[in-house]
């Protein structure tokens, strides 16, 4: 059975991640007859383009939007950088053209209901990663969807009823199933700060978004949340939640069901029963921040029977991922870390408080999302840094008139124009037991495609230095 066979589809969106290519295959390979437009040239977009050279009969409109292309069709798929109030899906509205998006038509089509939803403005990509590495000993197939440009829709040919799939929900992706009223049947909740305000017309807005993960579950489903987060807890004050409702903490107390910590030991528990599972200290990390976002993967094993031995071997084998406090190798007795993900003051915060007993020559920077950085400063202040790097951006200005506010003498503050620069510039800072962080509170655009392309370059960079790899 083909879902589009014969039907007009305008994909709104091709991107350079690389999300699009794989949605527009599935669309492709179900019968549609597409039409691909973006607003980027035909040359910034070669790459994605040529991915799909195989394809054919596909009309591409590049370098512009043709309002037809949104008001004569018979749907339009948009893509998450596409603003949900753009003028062109407010014209397909009003032509009463049905808007999806991946994530809505991934809930629509995946033969499996046996799907864990998370999302959240910090952790989210490290717990998905995590639920489905302990998931995989209950399960014969996990498929982990939507993390870092990979294609929900091209995940599905790769699932059965059977299957459990873990999908990482963007506030993008997580608009297109509140206007569809499809919340995954188990939501994890990470975190809420201040993000992507540059988008959303306030913090507020971002955080209705975020809470769609949760409004339109019943009371067969289940909210895992974080306990720590007071913006999270306040979410089961109102009649917002109808499902079950588990909580997650490095405390030692919970209101209800969920898993905590008691004298060194992570507990789990759900209604008269509870057990044991380890000691938080036996986990592979100590940072406290990364400790919290195993603890989602480690209840909903206990939930499913998984034996604490088996769930600690595969988390100590988990493997870091890229661009998330990722160790790039050593030289000269320096430690080089990428944590070029740290797009938000926040994650920023949680680096320097992983690495609290070293002195660190930070690399910061890059452009604003309309956060504030006035936290971000104090901790700058308080942490051991040798030297500050900042990368151009217009987020920059506004880090560095906060942190010199913190400061009564600032350390040595640097000004580059490239990632190489930045890094030979923090290895002469550096000395014999330093750290040389990329963690930049801010996102990339401007100097970088993305955020991994960030990172990327950062890794070049330390290459060049002869680092071994760690």
């Amino acid at each position: 059975m083909r879902y589009f066979n014969g039907q007009r589809v305008t994909v709104a969106g091709l991107g350079i991640h690389g999300g699009a290519v794989g949605n527009i295959r599935w669309l492709h390979e179900q019968g549609a007859i597409l039409t691909v437009t973006d607003i980027k040239s035909a040359e910034e977009l070669a790459a994605s383009v040529e991915e799909l050279a195989d394809l054919k009969d596909i009309t591409w409109v590049l370098g512009e939007h043709r309002l037809a292309d949104f008001t004569d069709t018979d749907m339009v798929v948009r893509n998450p950088a596409l603003r949900r109030d753009n003028e062109f899906l407010n014209a397909a509205r009003a032509a009463h053209v049905p808007i999806e998006m991946d994530s809505s038509l991934f809930f629509r089509y995946s033969p499996t209901k046996h799907v864990i939803g998370v999302t959240g403005s910090k952790g989210k990509t490290t717990t998905t990663h995590a639920i489905a590495t302990l998931m995989n000993l209950r399960f014969a197939h996990v498929e982990t969807i939507g993390v870092e440009g990979s294609s929900p829709l091209a995940a599905l040919p790769r699932l059965t009823a059977d299957d459990l799939a873990v999908f990482e929900l963007s506030s993008w992706r997580l608009e297109a199933l509140d206007e569809h009223k499809i919340s995954p049947p188990v939501a994890v909740m990470v975190s809420l700060y201040r993000d992507h305000l540059n988008t959303y017309d306030s913090f507020d807005a971002y955080a209705e978004t975020k809470k769609s993960i949760v409004k339109h579950q019943v009371v067969h489903d289940m909210a895992l949340l974080n306990y720590d987060d007071p913006s999270v807890r306040a979410w089961n004050d109102g009649p917002l939640i109808q499902a079950r409702v588990a909580w997650y903490t490095l405390g030692h107390k919970l209101p209800g069901d969920g898993v905590y910590v008691e004298r060194g030991t992570i507990v789990c528990k759900q209604g008269h029963h509870s057990g044991s599972v380890f000691a938080l200290s036996a986990l592979p990390t100590q940072s406290e921040h990364e400790q919290r976002n195993l603890l989602p993967a480690i209840y909903l094993a206990w939930l499913h029977k998984v034996r604490p031995e088996d769930m600690l071997r595969q988390l100590t084998n988990l493997p870091r991922l890229s661009h998330r406090l990722e160790p790039i190798g050593d030289a000269r007795e320096v430690t080089y870390i990428n944590d070029s993900a740290a797009t938000i003051p926040e994650a920023t915060i949680a680096a320097l408080n992983s690495f609290k007993n070293r002195p660190i020559v930070l690399i910061l920077g890059g452009s604003d999302k309309e956060l504030e950085f006035t936290n971000l400063a104090q901790a700058v202040a308080k942490a051991n840094i040798r030297a500050l790097v900042f990368l151009p951006g217009n987020a920059t200005e506004y880090q560095l008139d906060h942190i010199k506010s913190a400061y009564g003498s600032p350390p040595p503050i640097h000004h580059v124009t490239s990632m190489d620069e930045a890094v030979a510039k923090a290895s002469t800072e550096a000395q014999a037991g330093d750290i040389v962080l990329l963690s930049p509170g801010a996102t990339s655009f401007g100097l970088f495609a993305h955020e991994f392309d960030r990172g990327d370059q950062f890794k070049r960079a330390v290459a060049q230095l002869s680092v071994p790899v760690a």
